[in-house]
């Protein structure tokens, strides 16, 4: 009777869990800024539907901004992290590759399979303030062939131009002009990989989940039952994210480059004595536009933007203009609402690369400061700065 009793105890434990399950609990926002708190019913065919109280509410995909767990999860991921050239990013646990193709294994989920030609960068260690200029600097330039990021004594950087030919859990198979090289992992910093002659458009819908992987997607169907996500990554590809590992997603994802937006403000203060009026100076030496894709700003330059509702980060890269004069010292600072969020001595021939959270803030500022030394020639490009959903 007692074994009855326990194992009836144990089908309810299992049902109730399972009903559990099957609900749940969300807030989505319409492209119209209302805000709707319910239970997901089902995501299928580009439309969502959510019960709100007695009602069922359904979507279409373009009509909705957002939507995120109402407690949503947050738990610290793996180190090691593979950029895909769609935009997808996926924190990994391992990853392994005969040269053609690559298997991600992301924390709890099914291992992700595709073509290594379409991933475009593997770092083996987590981002550090030392390092994610110059790392985030190559990832904004492009490659013609692939690099070897070795680290150096002093969190120094080594690009090394090769062939990648492999990736096991230890090491990564090189060709370094005819000599192969296997290099241990915890040498390195990573490897980017040369573009392809035909780069894909990033989907429009953005997947976070708990461990730090930012899924791009053209499609999403949930089935809450099962309490799975499936993604739809393009070319045939698909990959299932548990429902409880699920941070938000975002449709309206877009990006805006900052060098086609006119400015709050923007000004030119000579550290020179000068007796030129302002708005001459401005003239000259204020940022400009290149393009509506970059900005050139001169030492003593300053721009300020505003930022919409709905951008989560800035990303760019800064590099010495080819009219700059050689030498010196001359340095980039971005400020968010008026503080300082990132500061960064720009290098000669480098490219030196920024991704910064926004954090809901409503202005930025881009400044060139000569770093002590004199504003002479301290010319730099801020290549496509662009604000990003």
């Amino acid at each position: 009777m007692s074994s009855l009793l326990f194992s009836v105890l144990i089908g309810f434990k299992t049902l109730l869990s399972m009903m559990l399950l099957s609900v749940v609990p969300i807030v989505v926002r319409t492209n119209e800024g209302e805000r709707l708190e319910g239970n997901l019913i089902e995501i299928r065919d580009s439309n969502l539907k959510i019960s709100v109280g007695s009602e069922e509410r359904s979507f279409r995909f373009d009509a909705i901004s957002s939507l995120d767990p109402v407690t949503a999860p947050s738990i610290g991921g793996p180190v090691l992290s593979v950029r895909l050239f769609n935009g997808t990013t996926v924190a990994a646990e391992s990853v392994v590759s005969d040269g053609e193709k690559i298997e991600i294994v992301p924390r709890q989920q099914m291992p992700l399979k595709l073509p290594l030609s379409e991933v475009k960068a593997i770092r083996f260690r987590r981002g550090s303030t030392d390092t994610d200029a110059q790392w985030l600097g190559w990832l904004e330039q492009s490659q013609r062939s692939d690099l070897l990021v070795i680290r150096r004594e002093g969190n120094r950087l080594d690009p090394q131009q090769g062939l990648i030919t492999s990736l096991t859990k230890e090491t990564v198979g090189f060709d370094l002009e005819g000599t192969p090289v296997d290099a241990p992992l915890d040498r390195l910093e990573g490897v980017v990989f040369a573009d392809p002659s035909i780069i894909p458009a990033e989907p429009q819908i953005l997947v976070l989940d708990q461990f730090g992987s930012q899924w791009r997607v053209a499609d999403i169907r949930v089935d809450v039952e099962a309490s799975l996500m499936t993604l739809d990554l393009g070319e045939g590809l698909e990959h299932s994210v548990p429902l409880a590992q699920l941070s938000a997603v975002r449709w309206s994802t877009g990006m805006i480059m900052l060098a086609g937006l006119p400015p709050v403000e923007s000004n030119f203060k000579s550290l020179v004595g000068t007796k030129v009026e302002p708005a001459l100076l401005n003239a000259f030496f204020a940022a400009s536009s290149v393009d509506d894709q970059h900005l050139m700003m001169h030492s003593g330059s300053r721009v300020e933007y505003r930022v919409d509702e709905g951008f989560t980060k800035l990303v760019g890269s800064v590099a010495r203009h080819p009219d700059s004069n050689p030498g010196g010292v001359v340095t980039v600072l971005i400020e968010l609402d008026g503080k300082e969020i990132w500061n960064e001595a720009v290098p000669e021939n480098q490219v030196t690369g920024f991704d910064i959270p926004l954090d809901n803030a409503r202005r930025l500022v881009i400044r060139v400061d000569d770093g002590g030394d004199g504003e002479v020639g301290d010319t730099v490009q801020v290549n496509r700065p662009r604000l990003i959903k």
